[in-house]
């Protein structure tokens, strides 16, 4: 009994602490605009409790010095994804506000075929040649459960080039200080169109984090289930930019999303408060519960897929085929943020003027 109590006891302090730990954070990022990573662990546990009416509320309260609706674009770069001139509201893309509409009621859009084919071949081409990181995932164990929290890893390694359509590995990651160095992608980062439908979604200028591309392949172990269905953390409100950049189909590894999951709302409620003990739900759960609302999307090379990942979502592995994708986010805050800022040793023309106009928005960015 005497151990009982005194675990039960050390639990309630460490709450306690973690909820000053939050608090002080809270603080100074209001004050100074300082990041407090060690706060996600709380933000993960009120979303889960308050079916993530807690996010929108230190939202409104942590952001409120900086709230806009009209981006500023001091760089007069090209859009990669609109030929409209999205500086100028007069001529701006009619496509950006039927796509701010559907992500306020979905949570999720596709955008088809907007990345050119020449940045299509030039990102390709680069996914095809580098030096890559590999993953190859394990055997799952027999009798495992419905959904593991993560897809078993049996080692990594590296590997010059890939050809995809014989793959040896499950996964091949382009290394991020190669990525970042590329043209196009530095472009997107910065992009005035995918900006401005953030910003329209947000409410603030996006803070730009985590661009990543890798292949997804086929050559994975029989019977191996993909990661469960989840909700990201470690921002208070984004929106997860999927640029297609091969055709992905039902057989080929592609995104599931339950649309409307993003808003608190009756339906998805007996998912989100399952959260408070565990950050991942099966499928047999979520069909259980909202089986008319699962999405799998699939779409051509050069197709954008923008999701509020705050929403139940998870990636589906392949049956057949592959999928090379690049994925990068565009948050509303910074606050709960848990990376580390990137260095980039060779800084392009748009993006350098990007950085410098909103200092704030590319934080984790550095340039050596």
């Amino acid at each position: 009994m005497r151990t009982k109590n005194a675990a039960r006891l050390s639990g309630v302090r460490d709450t306690f602490h973690k909820l000053g730990i939050f608090g002080r954070g809270a603080w100074r990022y209001w004050r100074f605009g300082e990041p407090a990573p060690e706060s996600n662990y709380i933000v993960q546990k009120l979303y889960a409790f308050t079916d993530g009416r807690s996010n929108d509320f230190l939202f409104r309260i942590l952001e409120s010095k900086r709230r806009e609706t009209s981006p500023a674009f001091p760089w007069r770069g090209p859009s990669l994804l609109s030929a409209s001139a999205v500086l100028d509201s007069t001529n701006e893309d009619p496509t950006i506000e039927p796509s701010v509409c559907a992500l306020r009621q979905d949570g999720v859009v596709v955008l088809p075929r907007r990345l050119p084919q020449e940045a299509i071949q030039n990102l390709y081409g680069l996914a095809r040649s580098c030096s890559l990181n590999t993953t190859t995932y394990a055997t799952p164990s027999a009798g495992s459960a419905d959904a593991q929290p993560t897809t078993p890893i049996a080692d990594l390694g590296t590997s010059n080039g890939i050809d995809p359509f014989h793959p040896r590995y499950a996964v091949y990651t382009v290394p991020r200080e190669i990525l970042l160095e590329n043209y196009y992608l530095q472009c997107l980062l910065c992009d005035p169109y995918l900006l401005t439908i953030a910003t329209r979604y947000l409410g603030v200028f996006p803070v730009v984090t985590k661009p990543d591309m890798w292949w997804d392949t086929d050559c994975v172990p029989a019977g191996l289930r993909p990661r469960p269905f989840h909700v990201d953390s470690g921002c208070l409100r984004w929106l997860k930019v999927g640029i297609n950049l091969t055709d992905t189909t039902f057989d080929a590894p592609h995104f599931v999303y339950v649309k409307g999951s993003h808003n608190p709302n009756k339906t998805t409620r007996p998912l989100t408060r399952r959260l408070t003990r565990r950050m991942n739900l099966s499928d047999r759960e979520v069909h259980d519960v909202c089986s008319d609302k699962v999405v799998h999307f699939t779409a051509p090379a050069g197709s954008i897929t923008l999701a509020d990942t705050r929403g139940i979502h998870k990636g589906e592995l392949a049956a057949h085929g592959h999928r090379l994708i690049l994925y990068f986010g565009l948050e509303g805050s910074a606050f709960n943020n848990i990376d580390k800022p990137i260095p980039l040793n060779k800084v392009g023309c748009e993006l350098g003027q990007a950085m410098t106009a909103h200092p704030f928005s590319y934080q984790f960015f550095r340039a050596t």
